[in-house]
């Protein structure tokens, strides 16, 4: 029998085809699966995927069957879809992938790599009747497969650059299209600020769309993950607990919130504070500040735009003060590396730059010329896994970042070394 998993590789992991009339078309084809499960959509920069996972741990631990569908993933494609934390099965998603196939050279639609696995979460969410589809935006929002949906309620974290290529040069460009998530009358939370918070009280007030701001309609207080408090429209948490190990993911977890609250206010969806508390205390989302080993500290984190690289620099400062790091390096080729090596250094003891197994990996030898602008002590291993075991055997307060790809090779390395 054919594998389905096959035919997905044949269509281009990185290959974008902006526009949703492909999915649409599919999704039709196949009975409108996304229209029979309620559903939360999250864009935003950075910080999309944890707050996806958040949602769908909060709401799994009130007793809800939730379908979490997340990008990219690390290791194997099953990850990107989740019912309650369990991964769909290679022999699932083959299944599905190939009913989706026979769809496609039915109705000679052309599908991109993105709009079948997306639609593949879909049918799988909806034969399986989850209670509710939780969606991280794969890019932008306005042409992205997901934004085929009417949710419950959407999120924007934040708008930095990145995509630029596809989503525009500028902050507001880019804001218009993850706006665009923004649905008629749906609330919409955001920690959008200055310039991409002007486009999206626009889009929201066209769309006739309540409007929540972190800082003005919630917050969270403190900055240690061990022990914080959140305090909203009508929930208020204290002495709060995440397994997030990190202060950039206070935030996150604030958006979490607040979509989980918006739910109560607007539709009756009630969830209890304990629910809450458990949920934020068990979140599963792998390399995003996972700390693999804890003395000397070793550290990986998918970070790979400048403002994500702010964040790693600063929660790395705030738990692990006055201490410098090793830092190993990969960027994809369309990324803005000298910004990201410029935050990165600034508390680097050393920087080792190797090679993302892509075909769309930066070349080290640019980003070394980078480098030197802000650290001496620079090296290139062009293998990773030479780099990693060079990293290893430093015994060296350490950090793994710059490409969610590199992450993902890492884990795997480690997994069969």
């Amino acid at each position: 029998m054919e594998n389905g998993i096959d035919y997905l590789n044949s269509l281009g992991l990185h290959k974008v085809k902006p526009g949703l009339d492909r999915i649409n078309k599919l999704l039709h084809s196949l009975g409108d699966p996304q229209e029979k499960v309620p559903g939360i959509i999250i864009a935003g920069t950075n910080g999309k995927g944890s707050v996806a996972s958040t949602i769908a741990s909060i709401l799994s631990a009130q007793g809800y069957n939730v379908g979490l569908y997340t990008s990219p993933h690390l290791i194997s494609i099953t990850e990107r879809i989740k019912i309650n934390g369990a991964q769909i099965t290679e022999p699932n998603l083959s299944s599905i992938l190939l009913e989706l196939k026979e769809v496609c050279e039915k109705s000679q639609i052309e599908p991109s790599y993105f709009e079948i696995v997306t639609a593949c979460a879909f049918v799988y969410f909806a034969r399986r009747n989850v209670d509710f589809n939780v969606l991280e935006v794969g890019m932008g929002g306005r042409w992205d497969a997901t934004n085929v949906i009417t949710p419950l309620v959407s999120v924007i974290t934040n708008i930095s650059k990145d995509h630029t290529e596809y989503l525009g040069e500028t902050i507001e460009q880019i804001a218009a299209e993850k706006a665009c998530i923004i649905k008629p009358r749906v609330p919409v939370i955001t920690g959008a600020t200055t310039e991409a918070l002007e486009v999206i009280k626009q889009r929201a007030k066209e769309e006739a769309s309540p409007l929540l701001l972190y800082g003005r309609d919630f917050l969270i207080k403190g900055n240690n993950p061990d022990d914080f408090d959140y305090e909203g429209i009508n929930f208020y948490l204290k002495n709060l607990r995440s397994n997030l190990k990190s202060s950039y993911q206070l935030k996150n977890i604030a958006f979490a919130i607040a979509a989980i609250e918006s739910l109560e206010t607007n539709h009756n969806i009630t969830t209890s504070k304990q629910c809450i508390r458990d949920g934020i205390s068990n979140i599963h989302w792998e390399g995003r500040f996972e700390i693999i080993r804890e003395e000397p500290p070793l550290i990986l984190d998918g970070a790979h735009n400048p403002g994500a690289a702010k964040s790693l620099v600063e929660s790395i400062s705030e738990k692990y003060p006055d201490t410098l790091f090793t830092f190993l390096i990969a960027m994809l080729d369309d990324k803005g590396h000298l910004e990201f090596l410029k935050e990165i250094c600034s508390i680097a003891d050393k920087l080792i730059i190797t090679k993302v197994p892509s075909e769309r990996t930066a070349e080290t030898q640019q980003l070394l010329t980078l480098a030197k602008e802000h650290i001496d002590n620079v090296e290139v291993i062009e293998d990773y896994r030479s780099a990693y075991s060079t990293v290893l055997n430093s015994n060296k307060p350490s950090c793994i970042t710059g490409s969610l790809y590199l992450i993902g090779a890492i884990k795997n390395l480690r997994q069969n070394p």
